[in-house]
């Protein structure tokens, strides 16, 4: 089976879609199960009774997704025992794990409580943590679009609109606690991504973003458990005959396949959060999603049960959450029009004496980090317009990469391209924007032979410090691998290599 590595990486809308497809029969369910109308007396069950269950489901489910797609690999080590075990490596994303344990409960409990509907308590907490995103961005001096600020306001004055109808929003003591309980886990989550986590460098987030899973794991498998244990006063007896009475109930497969679409829907809510654009465009996205999510599992609820589990007004808040959508898409459309109107072709070149080590290496982790960064912004195709080559300045015709140099990119973890050395020509002279060679005796060569080049031809490494790792085994290809990943990355920083 092919492993998922953090170089696949989802456009935002997709895990959008994929956020809302997992929220809608999650929030149902929850409510449905709540309610009792899965039970033949109708009687309602407590929400904090379902809850053990949900978070064994949780777990059940995020240990499933860990290890099929081998995301656990990614994860730091603890040692417990005197075995290294995976888990967060540092204070951030263990306090984030923390968090998200509090929001992963407190989502479950909110969706359950009876005398408040789906949609209201989609509405707090959903608004709460939309206010949340400019404030953030604002601390951590994060640039804001204007696009952002209006999406954002479109969220905020569709919750406006709902809140206005005086319908349905009875609200118990327990329940405002509850609702102040995942604000609070979500105003230091957000704090701890924004700090650490989201940034260009896909495989730094994902470490974060499997680190805090494991961290969340380890608090809503053991800390609901140890309070069972306590038992004292009525939430904690109630967490106790989860843990007892509501085996005999029948609800178990119910409540462990609630928390089991939970785990779902947290990968792809999370990984939108990751996203390495501001939180105001963010957050908006995931509110909107799971807005319309709680709208739509209230229709159903209201068709399949023949109720009325959703307002008018409600709707129109939802349609408004719609336009916020269509606003977060204006970057990409204009990216696509000012691509439509003027496409300028780039070639750029990586040069050694071979072609089969060291420049082919640059071309494969040039052409990766292109990729990485499209997907980021929503691209799944190469563009027309780039084209990375490579060749040498005495190259035979036609040699494979050495195998030394391909075990070093699969060690990076680049994904490696067909490759058929080839010697530099007088045509890609003209051909090419821009040429990097290894060294400047190289740059040299190529100037004595092709004086055209002047103003092409440039060294990678300023400072002529690229190790020549031919004959010296594969950790000398590591280390060049390394190297020539940092010098691309400077390069791409600061748009000497220009991708679009």
């Amino acid at each position: 089976m092919k492993k998922v590595t953090p170089k696949q990486k989802l456009s935002i809308w997709v895990l959008a879609l994929g956020y809302f497809a997992f929220y809608v029969p999650y929030s149902g369910m929850t409510k449905i199960l709540s309610k009792g109308l899965f039970s033949d007396t109708g009687m309602s069950i407590s929400g904090v009774k379902i809850l053990p269950m949900v978070l064994v489901g949780t777990v059940l489910g995020f240990l499933c997704i860990l290890f099929i797609t081998g995301w656990w690999k990614q994860a730091g080590r603890i040692q417990v025992f005197g075995k290294n075990i995976p888990f967060a490596s540092n204070a951030y994303t263990f306090l984030s794990g923390i968090a998200t344990a509090v929001i992963i409960a407190t989502t479950t409990l909110a969706y359950s409580f009876t005398g408040i509907s789906i949609v209201f308590a989609a509405l707090l907490m959903r608004g709460g943590v939309l206010i949340m995103a400019p404030f953030i961005d604002t601390v951590y001096g994060r640039k804001i679009h204007w696009y952002s600020w209006l999406a954002f306001g479109l969220t905020l004055f569709s919750l406006l609109i709902v809140f206005s109808e005086k319908v349905g929003y009875t609200i118990g003591i327990v329940a405002g606690i509850n609702i102040v309980a995942y604000l609070s886990g979500y105003f230091f989550r957000l704090q701890f991504m924004t700090y650490t986590a989201k940034s260009d460098d896909i495989s730094h987030t994902h470490r974060y973003f499997v680190e805090e899973m494991l961290s969340a794991m380890a608090v809503i498998l053991f800390i609901p458990l140890l309070l069972a244990l306590i038992g004292q006063g009525e939430f904690m007896l109630l967490l106790r005959s989860g843990y007892t009475s509501f085996f005999s109930s029948g609800f178990i497969l119910p409540a462990l396949l609630i928390g089991l679409l939970y785990a779902g829907l947290y990968i792809f809510g999370s990984r939108i959060y990751l996203n390495n654009r501001e939180n105001t465009f963010c957050i908006p996205i995931n509110r909107c999603a799971s807005l319309l999510a709680g709208v739509t599992a209230a229709i159903v609820l209201s068709i399949v049960f023949e109720g009325k589990f959703y307002t008018n007004i409600q709707v129109i808040g939802a349609l408004i959450l719609l336009m916020a959508i269509a606003v977060l898409s204006i970057p990409k459309i204009i990216k696509i029009i000012q691509r439509d109107s003027e496409i300028k072709q780039r070639v750029y070149m990586f040069i050694c004496p071979g072609n089969t080590g060291r420049s082919p290496m640059a071309q494969a982790i040039c052409m990766n980090k292109m990729m990485n960064l499209l997907r980021s912004e929503g691209e799944f195709t190469s563009p027309n317009n780039v084209q990375i080559l490579s060749a040498g300045i005495t190259a035979e015709e036609g040699v494979s990469m050495s195998e030394d140099a391909r075990t070093a990119l699969e060690h990076l973890k680049m994904k490696i391209m067909p490759h058929s050395s080839r010697k530099l020509r007088k045509n890609d002279i003209s051909l090419v924007d821009k040429i990097w060679c290894m060294s400047s005796k190289h740059k040299q060569s190529i100037l004595e032979k092709f004086p055209e080049a002047v103003g092409k031809v440039n060294c990678l490494d300023v400072d002529d410090q690229i190790p020549i790792p031919h004959g010296r085994g594969v950790r000398a290809y590591i280390e060049c691998a390394r190297k020539l990943e940092i010098l691309i990355d400077g390069l791409i920083h600061k748009k000497e290599i220009e991708i679009s």
